[in-house]
């Protein structure tokens, strides 16, 4: 079983004629329903609303499969991101987090790590830089760790996260606690404006992880090994919007990783092999393809 660690957001996209249309989605989710609906056995520990937004999000969940043992209900309000949706797909967000359930993660329970249940942790996106989640969650990964492959997509999102020097010390801290980091060309230059992509993935790679992936968006994918650096080109399809795209190359990423039986903590060595990696990076761009030729998350 994977597990997720993150947030629901609740986007509320706008269209041309003013109206918002509600859809779930938020990072983590994202991943774990694009995983779940492939089969694979996901739980996504976390929290959502009892208000209406929330009971959209549980149902999400419950008609994907995702395991929600670890998906706590609260009285707190759900999550809100306002998507605007620019003439060539790229999506810009507006976040709504103060006081919402997703954050609320004081004495919150979380699965015990268990090697021979779990293949993998997964965490990322807000729930990982907005405290007091963001503190659990830190905690949590620092002991998971030693058992477990730990997965890190910081899906930076400056205008709910904060400052940047804060955001980039925080992730630079996260990313030397992860096995492999997934992580956007956006993210890369909000994080660093001045520094090109593989010069950050050779910095971080150099901090701990095994494996550091890039996403670049019609321009595919690079992966950078201590022992080799991969480009994977992106199979060309007429973009819709980009919401939820990241979300769903990780999802393959971590999909085919597991399923192909080179996730755990003694099969890492494998991922210094380019055919292993590449066949991984490949079928994670089909899957972001796939995602950004429809409206909305995965």
């Amino acid at each position: 079983m994977i597990l997720i660690a993150g947030e629901n957001v609740v986007d509320l996209i706008a269209s041309d004629n003013g109206l918002l249309r509600p859809a779930t989605g938020g990072g983590p989710a994202n991943t774990a329903v694009a995983l779940a609906k492939r089969g694979i056995p996901t739980a996504l520990v976390g929290a959502c609303g009892k208000d209406a937004f929330g009971d959209g999000v549980w149902r999400r969940h419950t008609l994907c499969g995702v395991d929600r043992s670890w998906l706590e209900r609260s009285e707190r309000p759900s999550t809100l991101a306002l998507a605007t949706v620019d003439g060539e797909g790229r999506a810009r967000y507006d976040f709504w987090t103060t006081g919402t359930a997703d954050f609320a993660w004081e004495g919150k329970r979380l699965p015990e790590i268990d090697a021979k249940r779990y293949d993998v942790l997964h965490f990322g996106s807000l729930a990982a830089y907005l405290s007091p989640s963001a503190d659990v969650i830190e905690d949590w990964v620092n002991r998971a760790r030693r058992a477990l492959p730990i997965s890190f997509d910081p899906n930076i999102r400056l205008a709910a996260m904060g400052d940047v020097a804060d955001v980039r010390e925080r992730t630079e801290r996260l990313v030397g606690m992860s096995h492999l980091v997934r992580v956007s060309d956006e993210d890369i230059a909000a994080l660093y404006p001045d520094r090109t992509v593989n010069s950050v993935a050779e910095q971080w790679l150099a901090s701990g992880p095994r494996l550091v992936v890039v996403t670049l968006g019609e321009a595919g994918c690079v992966a950078v090994h201590r022992d080799y650096t991969l480009t994977v080109a992106a199979e060309e399809v007429e973009v819709v919007d980009t919401i939820g795209a990241g979300d769903a190359f990780t999802a393959g990423l971590l999909g085919w990783l597991t399923t192909a039986g080179w996730m755990g903590l003694d099969k890492l060595d494998a991922w210094s092999n380019r055919e292993i990696v590449g066949k991984a990076l490949s079928f994670a761009t089909r899957q972001a393809s796939a995602a950004v030729g429809h409206a909305g998350a995965p």
